[in-house]
């Protein structure tokens, strides 16, 4: 009977206990994001480009991750330490980006070089990574520990601005690497944010990052960079201790800018009119059935954080784990495209703003308004 009762009172405080843990999580995850923007604003006040980052956390594309990027600028205000200041809701910890700075995932033989906004003088992954980039084991252990690191996510409009002369992105020469900072107009200013068309209450700075979809970025066991994954032994040497496993994801650094072909006209699209994907922004505190329904705590450029939930889908009423767009994967569950319709859309648009910031001028004289 004491057994029994003890049984039941057990069955009653463990959904108490849960709801609470949870509740917890996304108050530290709101303060934590809360303290980044502190740091953005910070920097802005001392840039003289009134920039709110030096750019994404992307040690391939931005340059060193010690100087660079929006993760060094809160380590360099000491406002806060990203990889010290993670999601405690997400369940994998790990950036995509420590994969590329210790060398444990070459998805290239060579680095693109972007001119004065990028680092880099040599094209040799090899050169900018792991010991032959930063040194002794002592050197790139201490890069781990100063807290470069992070698992939440970027938007595009935070690191990278509007597109930079067409809606896709393209850039001549630079197709093929996406999320290239030539491809955007540059990190967020307080100029443009004077200038846009919409209150900095809606422009999306961060939110947690989803795992990385594809098998380049899962952990397999290795010792040497891989082609079809990160090899764990690369990024276990590097921090010294055993970070990642076998299996693991990393996750994505930021959002991949106007991908969505918006075609409801009756909300401002129509043929060839693209918006901002929201993907790689994940919702994954208090989930409801099938680890959907829940909300992505996000930080705006006012400095507030907001909950933006998870309600439904293209084509659906029921929520699908995304916010704003949905995704299509093809057989193999990985991610081939995206797709958004009216509610959808709406979904996301009552609290973030999707479109350009500002209006452009393309090459053939033709003027895109957001």
């Amino acid at each position: 009977m004491v057994i029994a009762i003890i049984a039941v009172l057990v069955g009653l405080l463990l959904p108490a206990l849960s709801a609470a843990r949870a509740a917890a999580n996304a108050s530290a995850a709101a303060n934590n994001l809360s303290s980044f923007g502190r740091g953005l604003i910070l920097f802005s006040n001392g840039d003289p480009d009134g920039r709110f980052c030096s750019g994404a956390f992307d040690h391939v594309l931005d340059g060193d991750i010690r100087s660079r990027g929006w993760v060094a600028d809160l380590i360099g205000s000491k406002v806060a330490i990203p990889g010290k200041a993670l999601d405690p809701a997400s369940r994998w910890k790990v950036s995509e980006t420590v994969a590329d700075y210790a060398g444990a995932a070459r998805q290239g033989t060579s680095v693109p070089l972007d001119g004065s906004e990028h680092g880099w003088t040599s094209t040799s992954y090899a050169a900018i990574s792991g010991s032959a980039y930063f040194g002794s084991i002592e050197a790139m252990n201490d890069v781990w520990f100063t807290g470069h690191n992070t698992n939440v996510a970027t938007t595009w409009q935070l690191c990278r601005g509007d597109p930079q002369t067409t809606l896709d992105n393209a850039y001549p020469g630079f197709g093929s690497i996406r999320g290239s900072p030539v491809e955007g107009t540059g990190p967020l200013d307080t100029g443009v944010l004077g200038r846009a068309a919409t209150t900095p209450a809606r422009i999306a700075l961060m939110g947690p990052a989803r795992a990385c979809d594809g098998p380049s970025f899962v952990v397999r066991p290795g010792s040497i960079p891989l082609r079809t994954g990160v090899a764990d032994g690369v990024i276990n040497r590097f921090v010294g201790f055993r970070l990642v496993h076998p299996s693991d994801l990393l996750l994505d650094s930021f959002t991949d800018g106007m991908n969505v072909v918006f075609q409801d006209a009756d909300l401002g699209g129509g043929p060839g009119r693209k918006i901002h994907e929201l993907s790689d922004i994940h919702p994954l505190h208090q989930p409801k059935a099938r680890g959907v329904g829940g909300f992505a705590p996000l930080l705006f450029a006012d400095g507030h954080v907001d909950r933006v939930a998870d309600t439904c889908g293209p084509g659906s009423t029921q929520p699908d784990g995304f916010i704003g767009n949905g995704v299509v994967a093809n057989a193999t569950g990985a991610i081939t495209g995206h797709t958004i319709d009216g509610p959808s859309y709406q979904e996301a648009a009552d609290q973030v703003w999707l479109r350009r910031l500002e209006s452009a001028i393309l090459q053939d004289g033709t003027k895109v308004e957001p």
